[in-house]
């Protein structure tokens, strides 16, 4: 990869050192090209240099044009841009730095002596004529040559041999320090054990959704795409685990990532990851990747007293720049979202993911911008042959055969929209399969008897109310919950519930907990790590409590309250909340739990919303939420789930304007429409292009941009 440094463009940078080390035949040459002190590099960049012989070089051996351009492709990007068809008649041109037929002599001999170093026949004798490479081959060449670029050019791992080193004895030298490298950097494969059943992994029972996806495993021989969607509580991660235990072991594949929607979520989910491979692998560490991952570990560490995290934040530059090159990683979304952005590097990226099993979680909370990145990102890894599982409790019928078309498209090398349709049936849960050519939405199964006619009546709080209900609901004894869509509105609650506490007698009051994403990491852990010790499964509940609380309730902790108020939200947000009521016991169908609906209050022009939640929630999204909603006496899943789901997400006129809201339904109408062009325009600028015939590797790197671009609201990293 590194031909092009063999050259009088690349030498002349140290013309004291060539003429030094090569001696009077490049004299001339390096000194025509050397730089005038002062004005900076002009030389050809080397990678270009690489191509450009390599092209030629295998050529002159027998190799089709096609593959040799594929190679010069792959080989001459290492530095993270690949060449455009300009660029490579730039360096055919610059004969003065590439030095003309006698340094291409001189390349070509070194590359036959370096098979012969190595024991390798002599290249030119071999049938090149026979090799083929295509646009996966060369994605994944090209991040292997990036990637062991970098694992050898740290000087700590390979140091200086000197000029006079004896080549022949130096070739074990390197092979062992190769090995030591590799070694340190702790890529150890994973290895699921032969019995990869639920029961055998778990230690458990498989609930009816874990047993679906557990009999679907068994016969993956080849690369596919699994949608689970199921109610909260049904063990869909799990059953994600065990699939991809299967998958990696029947396919000899070396692990997985598990992209979750939050830094919290993710941060959840490592500790219940090492569990799972503690089991059966406890050799094979997880890594957390996302911008904050190293404090995180570090906290963990300090609070634990555990030396293996404080050893992952002590890792060197390429485990931490490049954490998703391990097997068995999770970690937020956008870390895989990365690979379908044009970017630097974006081939090191997708060639992380490949060999892995990729899951998705919460696939159904991801705005328009970052589906469509997630759209793109599935082309190309079903070009790739990567397995993706996306995980979902609330997924509309449309959106999930995108993503199926997206996948399958770049399996059968399509484009989305003549990939045949999915089919659309109204059956939940649901597990829909495709390999890209055929379709399977899979026989109906059913939800845990725990997760059956779970029923929650809705009430109505108005635009506030929150705090006196809460307060009433635990009068007697309990444990409430309050979900609000702003952190002001948490405030506020919170203020009210003080107050109204202190003029309770000292038994009667009620433990007040909050918890919003404005928390240091450090005390959101705390606090996160108390509600668990109270309301996860078999939590130790106190006989009266109150949590307050933003999209973090909604999202990433597995909690059971007896009573909930909600701010209005859009229906699978809703849906998802009403999962945390009374979700590690049955439900008494005669007194089912209360959901309440709070932050919206009717008015003859249209509902009104507490001032800047349409910031974070759609406003026609929430209008067409509360037309099913406000006439609905209770929820019952998983009987309504799909429906409503549907009814909301679907086709404009699928819900009709209640009377006297005509001009603000329109309104909204037109600002989701606006929306929805602005966020497909934002993720065209950024996004790699369709896997067609005609793309090449330059494609992928043409008018780069940063690869943390893979939400729109910020410029936060994940």
């Amino acid at each position: 990869h590194d031909l092009g440094k063999f050259s009088p463009g690349f030498q002349a940078l140290r013309a004291d050192l060539a003429v030094e080390l090569l001696g009077e035949p490049v004299v001339a040459d390096v000194r025509r090209v050397r730089p005038v002190p002062g004005t900076g590099r002009t030389d050809t960049p080397h990678g270009s240099l690489t191509g450009f012989h390599l092209d030629g070089m295998v050529r002159s051996w027998g190799a089709d044009p096609s593959f040799s351009s594929w190679l010069a492709w792959a080989l001459g990007g290492h530095h993270g841009y690949f060449q455009s068809a300009e660029t490579r008649r730039q360096a055919r041109d610059a004969i003065n730095d590439h030095g003309g037929p006698r340094w291409a002599a001189w390349r070509t001999w070194m590359v036959r002596t370096f098979a012969a170093l190595r024991g390798l026949p002599d290249p030119a004798s071999l049938p090149w004529e026979r090799v083929r490479l295509d646009l996966a081959g060369a994605v994944g060449l090209a991040g292997l040559t990036s990637v062991a670029d970098w694992i050898a050019s740290g000087t700590q791992r390979f140091p200086y041999a000197g000029a006079d080193v004896d080549l022949a004895g130096y070739v074990g030298t390197a092979r062992e320090l190769a090995r030591k490298a590799v070694e340190g950097l702790d890529w150890v494969r994973w290895h699921p054990p032969a019995d990869t059943s639920f029961r055998s992994l778990f230690k458990e029972d498989p609930r009816p959704a874990q047993e679906a996806v557990e009999v679907l495993a068994q016969k993956q021989d080849r690369p596919s795409i699994l949608v689970l969607e199921a109610p909260t509580g049904e063990g869909k991660t799990k059953a994600s685990w065990q699939w991809s235990a299967s998958v990696v072991r029947q396919q000899s594949l070396s692990g997985l990532f598990h992209g979750m929607p939050t830094k919290a979520t993710s941060n959840q989910a490592l500790g219940e990851v090492r569990k799972f491979l503690n089991r059966h692998a406890a050799d094979l560490r997880a890594r957390l990747l996302h911008s904050s991952a190293e404090e995180h570990l570090a906290d963990i560490g300090r609070d634990e007293h555990e030396d293996d995290d404080g050893a992952a934040v002590a890792a060197d530059w390429l485990v931490r720049r490049w954490g998703l090159l391990a097997p068995v990683g999770v970690g937020t979304v956008d870390q895989a979202l990365k690979a379908a952005i044009r970017s630097r590097f974006v081939y090191v990226a997708l060639t992380a993911l490949s060999g892995k099993v990729l899951v998705v979680d919460e696939v159904h909370a991801y705005d328009t911008y970052m589906s469509r990145l997630l759209d793109r990102l599935l082309t190309w890894l079903g070009r790739l042959g990567v397995s993706v599982v996306l995980l979902s409790a609330t997924l509309p019928s449309q959106r999930r055969a995108e993503l199926v078309q997206a996948w399958s498209a770049g399996a059968t090398g399509q484009v989305p929209t003549k990939v045949p349709p999915v089919t659309s049936t109204a059956t939940y849960p649901r597990l829909t399969w495709s390999d890209g050519r055929t379709h399977h939405v899979e026989p109906p199964f059913a939800v845990s008897k725990l997760n059956k006619k779970r029923r929650a009546r809705i009430a109505h709080l108005g635009m506030d109310g929150a705090a006196e209900w809460a307060l009433a609901q635990v009068k007697g004894g309990g444990c409430a919950v309050v979900i609000h869509n702003l952190v002001r509105r948490v405030t506020e609650t919170e203020q009210h519930l003080v107050a109204l506490i202190k003029a309770l007698p000292h038994d009667q009051r009620p433990e007040l907990i909050t918890v919003t994403g404005k928390l240091t990491p450090k005390e959101r852990r705390r606090r996160e790590d108390l509600l668990r010790q109270y309301f996860g499964p078999g939590g130790a509940r106190p006989a009266r409590a109150i949590v307050i609380g933003t999209q973090v309730l909604e999202q990433s902790l597995d909690l059971d309250f007896d009573a909930m108020a909600s701010d209005l939200a859009p229906i699978d947000s809703v849906i998802q909340r009403m999962g945390r009521l009374w979700r590690h016991r049955p439900i008494d169908e005669q007194t089912p739990p209360v959901l309440a609906i709070t932050g919206v209050e009717d008015t003859d022009r249209g509902p009104r919303f507490p001032a800047y939640t349409v910031t974070v929630y759609a406003d026609f999204l929430l209008l067409r939420t509360w037309a099913v909603l406000r006439d609905q006496p209770e929820l019952t899943s998983p009987e309504n789930v799909s429906e409503l789901v549907d009814l909301v997400y679907g086709a404009d006129d699928v819900i009709p304007c209640p009377p006297g809201w005509e001009a603000r339904w329109d309104a909204a109408r037109k600002k989701r429409d606006a929306a929805l062009t602005n966020d497909d325009r934002l993720a065209a600028e950024v996004f790699l292009p369709l896997v067609t015939a005609h793309v090449r590797l330059a494609d992928l790197t043409v008018r780069p941009g940063s690869a943390s671009r893979t939400r729109k609201d910020s410029g936060k990293r994940r």
